[in-house]
C-alpha cells in the first residue's frame, strides 16, 4: 500500500516538474491590424454577386447552336468590323492607383477639366488613368501640359491601339 502511494507521489512530481518549464499560454493580444475585421463579410457584398459571362446582357442561349442573329452563335467569336482604324492614338497618362473608385473619380474629374475623354486601364496591380485620343504626337504633347498645370507632374505620353 505504502509503495502504490510512493509510486502516485513520485508520478505526480514527475509530471508536475516535467510541466513546470513549459510557458504559460497567453492570450493572443490585440492587432490593430485585424481590429476591423469582425463582422465583415466579405462574400456579402452585393456588388461581387455579378457575373461575368461572354454572352450578349439579358440573353441566354437555350441550345447551344442558337445563333444571335447575323453576328455568329454565342459560342463563336464575333468578327471584327473592317472599319476600326489600325494605327495607334496617343494618351497622357498622368495617375495610377491600386484602389478602382479613387481612378474612376480622379479621371472624371480630369476629364472634367480638360473636356478630353479619359481612360482607366487595369494592369496587375494598377489601375492606369489615361486622358484623349491624340492623332499627333504634338497634340498629345499639348495635353500633357494641361494635366501637367493641374498638378500630375508625373505624367507621360503613351501610345495606345484604339479601343484599349
Amino acid at each position: 500500500m505504502m509503495k502504490s502511494r510512493l509510486r502516485i507521489s513520485l508520478l505526480l512530481c514527475v509530471l508536475v516538474l516535467g510541466c513546470a518549464h513549459l510557458p504559460w499560454r497567453r492570450a493572443p493580444e490585440d492587432d490593430p491590424r485585424t481590429r476591423g475585421e469582425e463582422g465583415i463579410d466579405p462574400l456579402g457584398y452585393p456588388q461581387d454577386q455579378v457575373i461575368v459571362t461572354q454572352e450578349e446582357p439579358g440573353r441566354k442561349p437555350t441550345k447551344t447552336g442558337e445563333s444571335f442573329g447575323e453576328q455568329g452563335s454565342w459560342l463563336e467569336p464575333r468578327p471584327v468590323p473592317d472599319s476600326l482604324p489600325a494605327q495607334k492614338v496617343y494618351r497622357v497618362q498622368f495617375f495610377a492607383t491600386k484602389y478602382p473608385d479613387e481612378a474612376s473619380q480622379v479621371a472624371e474629374t480630369v476629364a472634367n477639366m480638360v473636356s478630353e475623354k479619359t481612360y482607366t486601364d487595369y494592369k496587375t496591380p494598377y489601375y492606369w488613368v489615361r486622358a484623349g485620343d491624340c492623332q499627333t504626337r504634338e497634340e498629345a504633347d499639348l495635353l500633357l501640359r494641361k494635366i501637367k498645370r493641374l498638378g500630375y507632374t508625373e505624367s507621360w505620353v503613351v501610345e495606345v491601339k484604339p479601343g484599349h
